[in-house]
């Protein structure tokens, strides 16, 4: 391709030259060189469909567009070539996530709430989970939830008022530009998927054939990628993130100022909170032993029944024993 366009410069300068001052044998030259060198593509073969496809790529109106597909920066030298924004589509496209913390006295009625809340907003849920036991009151839930971008502000305004609200974080993607780039390549790679095609039709020998081939599964698998890619921005800008933590608690958490009294009270109030949880886990432990401790309780009394039986068969037999020895004594001393 360099040579050609190296020719085609000598044939150029060499034109002007002999506007200038006449014809000279240096031009002849270049000129047969020129269309020595055009008879044949790059690997050798006879002139094709594929040196047409090459020399078209370079000289089309659309050669802008394809080097944007390729590079999507900016060219080194020159200004960066326009693209019509009018064919793709340029409204804003934003990404919304957020995280809320919830606090609940009443879990089972706030989870309802929440679920409830969610699909009451055409939403649905990616995941859930639930842990902890409800004998200890220590049970929480997260949730992943999917809520629709024009349903966001309504569902964020009133998910809040679901327990006590402890935290909550916002944040927003702008992917406009990145959004218009994928347009840009898939329309690009179509155009580019279609000049392949007509070359395909016109292929003179099988390897032209198999090499115009590959470059076209390899378009394919491009436009592919480029589309699952657009699917995806589709789903997040569509459909908002929102993750929802909630605990179960005895009483709510309280914003007080950091000061050594409140410091005191509150270590006094977690203090008297744990030992009554203590109290609460050591007598539902207890609950929980009781059949075992029964049990227990049995055959420690079966063995305290039978070694006092056989203590009292014991003193027994030892009194007889006293009782014949002293009897014995009486006698040999009459």
């Amino acid at each position: 391709m360099k040579k050609r366009i190296v020719g085609l410069l000598l044939i150029g300068f060499m034109t002007l030259a002999t506007a200038c001052g006449g014809s000279s044998p240096s031009t002849e030259s270049a000129v047969g060189a020129s269309n020595s060198f055009a008879s044949k593509n790059s690997m050798g073969f006879e002139e094709s469909a594929v040196a047409d496809y090459e020399t078209s790529d370079t000289t089309s109106d659309s050669a802008a567009t394809y080097d944007y597909a390729e590079d999507a920066s900016a060219p080194e030298s020159g200004e960066p070539s326009e693209v019509d924004l009018s064919e793709y589509d340029t409204s804003r496209k934003l990404i919304y996530n957020s995280y809320i913390s919830l606090e609940s006295k009443k879990f089972d009625e706030d989870v309802r709430a929440i679920k409830e809340l969610v699909a009451s907003n055409g939403g649905y849920f990616e995941s859930t989970s639930t842990y902890g036991n409800v004998e200890y009151g220590n049970r929480s839930a997260s949730f992943l939830a999917r809520i629709p971008a024009d349903k966001y502000d309504a569902f964020m305004g009133s998910v809040g008022d679901v327990g006590s609200l402890t935290s909550k974080n916002e944040s927003v993607d702008d992917i406009t530009s990145s959004y218009v780039d994928v347009q840009a390549r898939i329309k690009s790679l179509n155009t580019k998927l279609e000049r392949l095609q007509e070359l395909e039709a016109n292929a003179e020998n099988v390897t032209e054939l198999l090499e115009i081939e590959d470059r076209i599964n390899e378009v394919q698998y491009q436009i592919e990628s480029y589309t699952a890619q657009m699917k995806t921005y589709d789903d997040q800008v569509d459909y908002s993130t929102v993750n929802i933590d909630i605990s179960e608690v005895a009483t709510y958490s309280e914003v007080k100022a950091d000061s050594a009294w409140n410091r005191f009270s509150e270590a006094f109030r977690n203090s008297f909170v744990g030992f009554v949880s203590f109290l609460q886990g050591f007598v539902i432990g207890l609950i929980y032993l009781l059949p075992y401790l029964l049990i227990i309780g049995i055959i420690v009394l079966i063995v305290f029944c039978i070694v006092r039986r056989n203590k009292k068969k014991k003193n027994k037999k030892n009194k007889e024993i006293s009782e014949e020895k002293e009897k014995a004594d009486g006698e040999t001393n009459k």
